[in-house]
C-alpha cells in the first residue's frame, strides 16, 4: 500500500487516508486480513554503509532506502534462483546420460 500511495498526488493521498480514517474498525480489520504479512526479520549494517545507501536512494529517487535495498534483495534473488533451476538441470541431464550410458 505504501507504494501505491507514494505514487499519487498530495491532494490524492489525504484522500485516501480520510477514507481510512472514516472507516469502521470492523471495515479496517476486514482491510487488513486480506494485506500481506511481513517477517519482522532484521539485518543490522554498519553505519557507514546505511548513510551510502541513503545517499544511493536519494540520487535514485526512492522515497526511502529500505525499499530499494528489498528490491536490490528480491532481483539478486530472482537471478541466483534461475541460475540455480539451469545449474540443477544440467546438472540432472549429465546424470541421466551417465545412466544411459551404464545401461547400455
Amino acid at each position: 500500500m505504501k507504494r501505491k500511495l507514494a505514487k499519487l498526488s498530495r491532494v490524492e493521498r489525504e484522500k485516501v487516508e480520510l477514507e481510512y480514517h472514516r472507516m469502521q474498525p470492523e471495515e479496517f480489520d476486514e482491510l487488513m486480513t486480506g494485506a500481506k504479512p511481513h517477517s519482522p526479520d532484521v539485518i543490522r549494517l554498519p553505519k557507514r554503509l546505511v548513510e551510502t545507501l541513503k545517499n544511493v536512494a536519494k540520487t535514485e529517487g526512492e522515497p526511502e532506502y529500505k525499499a530499494m535495498v528489498r528490491r536490490w534483495v528480491e532481483e539478486r534473488l530472482r537471478q541466483e534462483t534461475k541460475l540455480a533451476t539451469k545449474s540443477s538441470k544440467r546438472t540432472y541431464s549429465r546424470k541421466a546420460a551417465l545412466r544411459r550410458q551404464i545401461v547400455k
